[in-house]
């Protein structure tokens, strides 16, 4: 799976991220971003992390 992200304006006109699967399906909806640059910089952070991160059951 590629996976996408998405770079938007919401509906409070506020700077967000989303990663989209193949299907198109939301999988990840990021914070509010005051711009571009910041919400790249997130978007890296979570390709630098998302490969080796854990899984938590906090059940």
């Amino acid at each position: 799976m590629a996976g996408r992200f998405e770079i938007y304006r919401d509906d409070k006109e506020e700077l967000r991220f989303r990663l989209t699967g193949d299907d198109g399906a939301t999988l990840v909806t990021s914070e509010p971003y005051e711009d571009k640059g910041t919400a790249v910089a997130g978007i890296n952070g979570i390709r630098d992390c998302a490969a080796s991160a854990l899984i938590a059951d906090l059940t």
